[in-house]
């Protein structure tokens, strides 16, 4: 019996440390965040025929409807100052999600989640067209239609039991079509005493998501084994119900 059992020792041994290697290397080798590059963008016309038929449903929507206007100099203004609203931006989502954040982890033994990297990306949201409603009462109602496929780095690490995970979401698209409405309007500046703002359509959402160690979310598909993509389709329940206003006067 003694002899089996050193037999048996040494198998359990062999076996444990080959298991305890390959564990480790999928947590803290294979399992890396993505490098994030700038997407190389092509003008339309380098690119062939059935491409283009694979985009004709994103163009612009004052291409398509007359009753959008065209509002490059928008896109042009968010093109400049993205840079900088990039940092301010991510700036004040980071001091405000601290202290949230080292609020709520002691209630699921958390150690510590810190944010490795922030930032949104090097492309802006762009406006694919504003419809401006012309009515009789005293108010100014925009319908502006939003789109932003970015390159955003986020890469957030999780420490619990000695442990640590690092969730990185990149690739993010969101789609909108927000209503804004701007009433009563008054002789006093800025104009107007209330915004509303409403949702017109879901609000649509993708991002790919990459994950150091061996934690997947609910709902999201393997892909390429480092890279997990998910969309989503969000807020249908507030559709065309107001989601926000905004007093500026009594």
């Amino acid at each position: 019996m003694g002899f089996v059992s050193t037999i048996l020792g040494f198998c359990g041994f062999g076996v444990g440390i080959s298991l305890g290697l390959v564990i480790g290397y999928y947590l803290f080798i294979y399992f890396q965040p993505c490098d994030v590059k700038d997407p190389v963008i092509r003008p339309l016309v380098e690119r062939d025929a059935k491409s283009l038929q694979q985009i004709l449903s994103e163009i612009p929507l004052w291409i398509k409807c007359p009753d959008y206007d065209r509002v490059d100099w928008l896109n042009k203004f968010l093109e400049y100052m993205w840079p900088y609203l990039d940092k301010a931006i991510c700036r004040t989502a980071k001091n405000i999600a601290t202290p949230i954040i080292a609020e709520q982890i002691p209630k699921y033994k958390i150690d510590s989640v810190e944010f490795e990297t922030l930032t949104l990306g090097s492309l802006p949201p762009t406006f694919q067209g504003m419809k401006v409603y012309v009515t009789d009462e005293k108010e100014l109602i925009m319908e502006p239609s939003l789109k932003w496929a970015g390159n955003p780095n986020v890469t957030v690490a999780v420490k619990a039991f000695g442990l640590k995970a690092t969730v990185q979401v990149v690739d993010l698209q969101v789609f909108a079509a927000p209503r804004i409405t701007l009433k009563p309007l008054v002789p006093s500046f800025p104009c107007f005493a209330k915004i509303l703002v409403s949702l017109m359509e879901k609000v649509g959402y993708a991002s790919g998501t990459c994950f150091k160690s061996r934690f997947y979310m609910f709902g999201a598909k393997e892909k390429n084994n480092k890279q997990n993509f998910h969309g989503q389709t969000v807020v249908s329940c507030f559709l065309g119900y107001m989601v926000g206003i905004f007093h500026l006067f009594d």
